[in-house]
């Protein structure tokens, strides 16, 4: 149950979540490359920590847009996540996986 002072707050939740993920998969991207920089090599290993940039980015942009839609009164009629919400939870999926791959590799 929500209390009365909880009003609005659903928009800035749903920022900070989305800012969260990105800084994330930002964070992953640069360990990612300091780990193949520190060798001294380019290497595929810098596939990932490219991926990952680009996931952040479309993660920072896409939650912005998201967060902006929220905070409009009325709210929008289709709420409900687009193509992009299961698009960017697969594209985290496969990097984590693919992370790994370059961890142990």
């Amino acid at each position: 149950m929500t209390s009365p002072s909880d009003a609005g707050l659903q928009a800035e939740r749903t920022g900070l979540a989305w800012s969260r993920t990105s800084l994330g998969v930002a964070g992953n991207a640069a360990l990612l490359a300091i780990r193949e920089l520190q060798h001294a090599q380019l290497t595929l290993a810098l596939i990932p920590a490219s991926l990952a940039l680009v996931i952040a980015v479309a993660t920072a942009i896409y939650g912005r847009r998201r967060t902006r839609a929220l905070r409009h009164s009325p709210l929008p009629v289709p709420l409900a996540p687009s193509r992009a919400v299961p698009l960017l939870g697969w594209s985290v999926a496969v990097l984590a996986v693919l992370s790994g791959v370059a961890v142990i590799v």
